[in-house]
């Protein structure tokens, strides 16, 4: 069987192993880059996860999709 790979998914994990003992319950409430929970390499490494799972072409170079990254609520709709 193979793993359907949602963007949620993708994003819990990478936060989950990123932030160690940090509930998701209160990143999802953080501004994911103002408060340093990702950097600007993680935003290149899961938008390249995302892609390659999922086969959506993500531009992080797009303001609009850019700002989508500061924000949990945001990040798992694209």
């Amino acid at each position: 069987m193979i793993k359907k790979y949602t963007v949620k998914n993708i994003v819990d994990e990478f936060l989950k192993n990123k932030s160690g003992n940090i509930s998701l319950n209160n990143i999802k409430k953080k501004d994911l880059i103002s408060e340093g929970l990702i950097d600007s390499l993680d935003i290149l490494t899961l938008s390249s996860m995302i892609e390659k799972k999922t086969k959506k072409k993500i531009n992080i170079s797009d303001p609009k999709i850019f700002k989508k990254f500061h924000k949990y609520s945001d990040l798992i709709k694209i």
